[in-house]
């Protein structure tokens, strides 16, 4: 099955059975970087990308990556059990993706109650997440809080997402930063900065909701590792500020507002 799998990623239009995609399943959290990354994400993000799945399979693997409590399960383990939910929520971000875009074979074809559970769980994902492990020399990419950051942003975008529970992703975003006291090393806050602009780009997120946002969080220095915290929002709003302004998309009030950032 592996080497059958394997050779179906260099296919151009390749098609999968469904004992593949139960394989694929199995094996979504190995501790096997060249299985679960190489292989296993690979597969599923082509196929859904790439529209190779069926539509009947796309469902099947909705209902199977939400099932047993989704990313739930086990929240407060780490380990092999953060690989399993760490690329179930790149999964989940990739089903999302396709669910909301109209050009897309897949849009709206998510059951509804299999979409809200998505949007829920992946609203408060990160609210929950411990294991802020980016690589690991025993599994290689582990990295839950940037493929949570990934979910958020789908989730955010989405066009079920409603506007008025923007300040649940604000206060989420906000928790998280006063509550990781480690230096984000591997990009992790660049993509947490997803979360905010790319709904700005999108139409959904105004930036002076953001502005006014920024001007209510503080971040007082007592311990070093309230500098770590301060200095992770501090990259994160940077990156907003250089993604925005690389598009000429960025509007004066939330210009101001990332510039006037300070401890």
């Amino acid at each position: 099955m592996y080497q059958e799998l394997l050779r179906k990623i260099t296919e151009e239009k390749p098609s999968y059975h469904q004992e593949e995609i139960q394989w694929l399943l199995d094996h979504l959290g190995d501790p096997s970087s060249e299985i679960r990354d190489d292989l296993v994400f690979t597969s599923f993000t082509r196929g859904i990308q790439e529209e190779l799945f069926t539509q009947e399979q796309f469902q099947f693997i909705a209902e199977a990556v939400s099932s047993d409590g989704g990313l739930d399960e086990e929240i407060y383990e780490i380990g092999l059990s953060t690989l399993e939910r760490s690329f179930r929520a790149l999964i989940y971000a990739n089903l999302l993706s396709a669910d909301g875009n109209e050009h897309s074979i897949f849009y709206q074809v998510l059951q509804t109650h299999i979409r809200n559970t998505m949007l829920n769980q992946g609203l408060y994902y990160l609210s929950k997440e411990k294991d802020t492990t980016g690589f690991s020399s025993q599994y290689g990419w582990v990295h839950a809080f940037a493929h949570g950051a990934d979910l958020l942003t789908e989730v955010v975008c989405h066009p079920d997402f409603p506007k008025n529970r923007v300040h649940e992703v604000f206060d989420i975003l906000g928790q998280l930063f006063k509550r990781i006291s480690i230096r984000f090393t591997d990009d992790e806050d660049w993509r947490l900065a997803r979360v905010i602009y790319e709904p700005i780009l999108q139409g959904k997120l105004e930036q002076e909701q953001v502005a006014s946002w920024i001007k209510t969080v503080d971040f007082p220095i007592e311990e070093r590792e309230d500098f770590y915290k301060f200095s992770n929002f501090r990259s994160c709003l940077l990156e907003v500020y250089v993604q925005l302004d690389q598009r000429n998309s960025l509007q004066d009030d939330l210009k101001q507002a990332i510039q006037s950032f300070q401890y």
